[in-house]
C-alpha cells in the first residue's frame, strides 16, 4: 500500500508541473537589429528630417509620420499593432515601464543570437566572426525530444547562420541561409527562387534580401510541415549599418507585412491554425544620441576590439542602447494583454527556456545557465 501510495504521489508531482497548453508548433521570427524606439514610437523625427540618412523624405512623411506617436508605431508596423497588441503580449517600451535587455558583453549579432538560441550570454562568443558555436542550442535539442525529428527547422538572411546553430554537430536540423541556394526535391517556386538567387545581390555579401528568406520558409511549411521554426529577416540591420534610415524604415514596415503574411498562412492550415504561438525579437538594439549612433551597436570592448574608423569616439562607452530588445507573443497560450510591464527588466537569455516551454519541456534542465521561461507570456 505504501508503495502505491509513493507512486501516486510521485505520478501527481510530475503531471501537475505540466501545463495544459494548446501550443503544438513554435515558430520564431527575429528581425535584426530592430530599435525600441521605432516598434513602439514609429519613424524617428530627428532621422526622417536628416538629409545625410534619409532619401525621399517627403514620401516616407506621407505614409509614415503622424503628430501622435501610437499612430506612427501602427502606421510602421500595422500587424503589430492592429492584431498582435489586441491579440498577444509585447515587452520593451521604455518609455512605458516596458523593459527587455540583452546579457552578452558584446550585443552585437552573432553573440546576440546565440543567447537566443543557448539561453546565456557565452562570453567567449564576442564577435562577429564565423566560428562554430560550441554550446548546443535549444533547437538541436528540442529536436531530439520525442516527436520533434526532422521536426526543426531555420531559414535567415545572415549566411552566418549554420555557424551560430552549428550544422557540423547539428546535422538533423534543416538549416537554409545567405546565398545557399534550395536542395532536394523542389517545387516550381522553389526552383525559380533558386534562379532568382543566383542572379541578385543582397543587402551585403553575407546576407540575401529577406523577400527569399520569406519565400524559402513558406514554401518548406507547406512541403515539411515542421514543429519548430525559425526564421530570421536581417534587411534591417544591413540598412541601418549603411546609413539609410529610410531604407531602414522600409524594411521594418517589409517585416512586418512578412510577419503578417506568415500568420495568415499559418491561421489557414489545419495543422497550425489555433495550436502556433508565434514569438517575434531581435538580436539587439541600436544608439539613439547622438543622432549618428543610430547606425551602429555594440559594447565598448567590441568597440575598442575594432579599428572601424565610425567607432573611435564609441571606445570608451560603446553604442548606449545596443542592449535594449522588445518581444511580441501571439499564440493559443498568450494573454490579450497588449503591453506588459515590469519593474524588473526582462531578458535575451530567457528566450530559448521560453519555446521549449511551450511545448510543455524543461530546457533549463538541461542548460543550467539558462535564463528562466517568461511565464508571463503563457499566462502564468
Amino acid at each position: 500500500m505504501k508503495i502505491l501510495v509513493l507512486l501516486y504521489a510521485v505520478f501527481f508531482i510530475g503531471t501537475s508541473n505540466a501545463q495544459n497548453l494548446k501550443t503544438e508548433n513554435v515558430v520564431l521570427v527575429t528581425i535584426d537589429g530592430v530599435r525600441w524606439q521605432e516598434v513602439f514610437r514609429g519613424i524617428d523625427e530627428g532621422l526622417l528630417n536628416n538629409k545625410l540618412y534619409t532619401k525621399g523624405r517627403t514620401a516616407l512623411k506621407e505614409k509614415f509620420w503622424d503628430n501622435n506617436s501610437d499612430k506612427r508605431a501602427e502606421l510602421l508596423m500595422p500587424f503589430l499593432w492592429n492584431t498582435i497588441s489586441h491579440q498577444g503580449v509585447l515587452i520593451g517600451n521604455r518609455g512605458s515601464g516596458s523593459y527587455m535587455n540583452v546579457t552578452n558583453p558584446a550585443v552585437v549579432s552573432y553573440p546576440g543570437y546565440s543567447e537566443i538560441f543557448i539561453g546565456y550570454g557565452d562570453p567567449s562568443i564576442d564577435s562577429n566572426k564565423k566560428i562554430w558555436n560550441p554550446n548546443v542550442n535549444v533547437l538541436e535539442w528540442i529536436e531530439k525530444q520525442a516527436g520533434f525529428s526532422g521536426k526543426v527547422s531555420a531559414f535567415g538572411s545572415w549566411n552566418a547562420l549554420p555557424y551560430i546553430l552549428n550544422t557540423q554537430r547539428a546535422t538533423n536540423l534543416v538549416v537554409n541561409s545567405g546565398f545557399e541556394p534550395i536542395s532536394g526535391e523542389l517545387s516550381t517556386h522553389e526552383k525559380w527562387l533558386n534562379k532568382m538567387l543566383g542572379d541578385t545581390l543582397g543587402t551585403s555579401e553575407n546576407a540575401r534580401f529577406d523577400a527569399f528568406t520569406q519565400d524559402y520558409a513558406i514554401e518548406h511549411i507547406k512541403k515539411k510541415k515542421p514543429r519548430l521554426m525559425y526564421i530570421g529577416y536581417g534587411d534591417t540591420d544591413n540598412f541601418a549599418h549603411d546609413g539609410r534610415y529610410g531604407q531602414y524604415v522600409k524594411a521594418i514596415h517589409r517585416s512586418d507585412r512578412f510577419i503578417a503574411q506568415l500568420w495568415h498562412f499559418l491561421q489557414h492550415d489545419p495543422q497550425y491554425k489555433d495550436k502556433t504561438t508565434l514569438i517575434i525579437t531581435t538580436d539587439h538594439g541600436r544608439g539613439e544620441v547622438p543622432q549618428a549612433a543610430w547606425k551602429h551597436h555594440g559594447s565598448a570592448a567590441y568597440m575598442a576590439s575594432g579599428n572601424h574608423e565610425d567607432y573611435a569616439q564609441y571606445i570608451k562607452t560603446g553604442i548606449v542602447g545596443s542592449n535594449q530588445i522588445w518581444i511580441a507573443v501571439i499564440g493559443p497560450d498568450t494573454p490579450h494583454k497588449g503591453l506588459l510591464q515590469s519593474t524588473v527588466p526582462w531578458e535575451q537569455n530567457q528566450i530559448a527556456a521560453t519555446i521549449a516551454e511551450f511545448f510543455n519541456l524543461d530546457y533549463n534542465q538541461f542548460q543550467k545557465k539558462a535564463g528562466k521561461p517568461i511565464k508571463a507570456v503563457l499566462g502564468n
